[in-house]
């Protein structure tokens, strides 16, 4: 997993925690220790400003000719708003309809206390699975909305983070 790190100035400016993908979205550097649903608020993908990659590009010299020129380039990061979801109640609208309510964890006063504002969290990431379910899974006409980041073990036994 990559450390990619990303400027937020494309968010619109709130009061939010950073949580490093790495903490397990707020839940201590415990494998599994945070795979729960959030409500995803906002998102977006942007070069790092940590992550880069060596690639090898053609470029004309001054006499027309084609040279290989060795050039660092940034990685894609992910940077996504999020509140975290407690509890989710079904309740029914003055249609009848059937519809999802959620309960967010609270933002906590000087003393530690819940206050009656739900907390928003961002989270940054270069994460190659995570970025690109966000390109062709996500819309921003989509949002907010409610989904699982799972951290999943591999073969090998790396762990990765995954939108379930």
């Amino acid at each position: 997993m990559g450390s990619g790190g990303v400027a937020i100035a494309a968010l619109p400016t709130v009061i939010c925690l950073k949580v490093p993908f790495s903490d397990g979205l707020g839940g201590g550097n415990i494998f599994d220790t945070w795979n729960k649903k959030i409500l995803l608020t906002d998102y977006v993908i942007e070069d790092s400003k940590i992550d880069k990659k060596q690639v090898t590009v053609a470029v004309p010299d001054s006499m027309g000719h084609m040279q290989n020129v060795v050039k660092m380039v940034p990685e894609k990061a992910l940077a996504i708003r999020y509140k975290k979801i407690l509890r989710t109640e079904e309740v029914t609208d003055a249609d009848g309809n059937v519809i999802e309510k959620y309960v967010f964890e609270k933002q906590k006063d000087k003393n530690g206390q819940p206050t009656l504002i739900d907390a928003e969290f961002y989270a940054f990431t270069g994460s190659k699975i995570l970025i690109s379910q966000a390109e062709q899974d996500f819309s921003h006409e989509d949002l907010p909305c409610p989904t699982i980041i799972r951290q999943l073990k591999g073969k090998g036994g790396q762990t990765f983070f995954k939108f379930t």
